[in-house]
């Protein structure tokens, strides 16, 4: 049985090479946009992004991770007016607009003075508008993309991202910062201009339906805090007890890093015998917890432990960009609300990681029982965290709670006050349709557990049948329906005509 899904597996990724090239432009665009991320937010950007190489107070690092994290929290709370604006090219290109201008403006942060100061404020916070836009446009490219394939391009971008961090952070420091001010505006013209991301020239795959935004906020919240915290605190004990400049704990680790996390996820999706994120999740989490544990241990093997240390954290970088991606497709849920969200909380994850690391900084040289006392906290929080991580019935519970009319629409917003009658639960919709074109019993059950993105495995197991009966469902279901692909099918139960 496990050969066998390897060779499936195997299979559905050649399918995917055959139809897009590995390395294509969606990748290379999102990689500068995750290298600029590195340079910018993994706090050894002084050495990149200032015209002397000084150090940037990390009051704008913070700043410019709040900005970030209210940008993404106010497109998905106000995500119709989000959208109607970014329907204007004027309005798209200012995410890499801002977000490069933010970058030169850091460049003459590093100082005392009034005009440092003011140019890392307004620095920092066009930095996380911009970069935020730009975080959401790729989240809506994904949306549109099979799972299959975003777990192809993601981990493979974040590598990309991981060496041209690297290779930015050894170039001379005016360099350096031009050509980290050059990798927004390469990201956002792949993003607007080759992509259409938000054009009209680009039809979304599924339109979204509503869903309960506060349980998804506190599910992933909670678990994206719970990883940063964790990474603050023994990052800050480790770099401190081993004396490392932030620059040397990333430049290269980071790049092997990244290395492990392809590996994880794509060993994991190949040996998998269920598709999905929760198996990498669990990968993930062993590394770190790993890691963690061996805290007190390693103090002499600094790029061993350092490249450990990131590519646990890594990896779940990876995975929520990839569960983001996921969710969005499967539920046919809104980008702008499920990565505003599910990135806002990751953000903040990070901003409390920040806080945690400084805190624990406070205590420094630990003493052996410290170390273990970190090494406990942190492992216990990133298992406890493993609670929170999304089951299918979780999101299918998500798109059926805000049904009665009262509920949150697709991009954040409340409802215009009750005017309209409310909107049909998307299992009823399908039930509707169900017995408009006759299916059976069995038909119906089927259809719904198709429609909500379960795979023919998955129905197979959760309604006892076997795998050639789920087969002979859906060719009846397609028969009946008069549909050829599951496009065809969920149009029909959105209410889209076809041509």
């Amino acid at each position: 049985m496990g050969f066998q899904h390897l060779k499936e597996n195997v299979a559905l990724f050649r399918a995917e090479l055959t139809r897009e090239p590995f390395l294509n432009c969606r990748v290379l665009g999102f990689a500068c946009i995750r290298g600029w991320v590195y340079l910018m937010f993994m706090g050894a950007a002084a050495s990149s992004i200032t015209w002397t190489g000084a150090p940037i107070p990390p009051l704008f690092y913070l700043l410019s991770t709040a900005s970030l994290f209210a940008t993404l929290l106010a497109s998905a709370l106000a995500g119709r007016a989000f959208l109607s604006l970014m329907g204007h090219p004027a309005a798209r290109s200012a995410g890499p607009l801002l977000t490069s201008l933010g970058t030169l403006l850091l460049a003459n942060a590093a100082g005392q003075g009034a005009f440092p100061l003011a140019c890392g404020l307004i620095g920092a916070i066009v930095t996380g508008i911009g970069s935020g836009i730009i975080d959401l446009g790729y989240g809506e490219l994904y949306r549109n993309e099979p799972p299959s394939r975003t777990v192809i391009e993601i981990p493979l971008a974040f590598f990309l991202a991981a060496l041209t961090f690297a290779l930015i952070a050894i170039l001379p420091p005016v360099a350096g910062c031009l050509m980290s001010a050059a990798l927004p505006l390469v990201s956002g013209w792949i993003l607007f201009v080759t992509q259409h991301a938000w054009s009209r020239k680009r039809i979304p795959a599924v339109q979204p339906i509503a869903f309960n935004l506060g349980a998804f906020a506190w599910r992933i919240g909670l678990c994206a805090c719970l990883i940063g915290i964790a990474d603050g605190m023994v990052r800050a004990a480790f770099i401190t007890s081993n004396q490392l400049s932030m620059n040397a704990f990333l430049q290269w680790p980071l790049g092997a890093a990244a290395l492990v996390t392809m590996a994880i996820v794509y060993a994991s999706a190949f040996l998998s015998t269920q598709r999905g994120t929760r198996t990498i999740y669990k990968a993930a989490i062993f590394v770190m917890a790993f890691f963690f544990m061996l805290l007190p241990v390693f103090t002499q093997a600094q790029n061993v432990e350092s490249t450990m240390a990131l590519a646990g954290y890594g990896t779940f970088n990876v995975l929520i960009w990839m569960l983001l991606a996921e969710i969005s497709y499967n539920y046919r849920l809104s980008s702008t609300a499920v990565f505003g969200i599910g990135w806002g909380m990751v953000t903040l994850g990070v901003l409390l990681g920040a806080f945690a690391g400084a805190i624990v900084e406070q205590f420094a040289p630990f003493a052996p029982q410290q170390m273990s006392l970190i090494a406990l906290i942190a492992t216990t929080a990133i298992l406890f965290s493993f609670f929170f991580v999304f089951k299918e019935s979780d999101l299918i519970e998500l798109t059926e709670d805000t049904s009665d009319g009262e509920g949150e629409a697709p991009g954040g917003e409340a409802p215009e006050a009750a005017k309209r009658p409310p909107k049909p639960r998307f299992h009823d919709r399908c039930v509707e349709v169900a017995t408009q074109f006759e299916l059976s019993p069995k038909e119906t059950e089927v259809m719904i557990l198709f429609a909500k993105g379960r795979s023919a495995t998955r129905i197979q197991e959760e309604l006892f049948i076997s795998k050639g009966t789920v087969s002979t469902h859906l060719r009846h279901i397609y028969q009946k329906m008069d549909v050829h692909s599951k496009q065809e099918l969920l149009d029909i139960i959105e209410g889209i005509d076809r041509p």
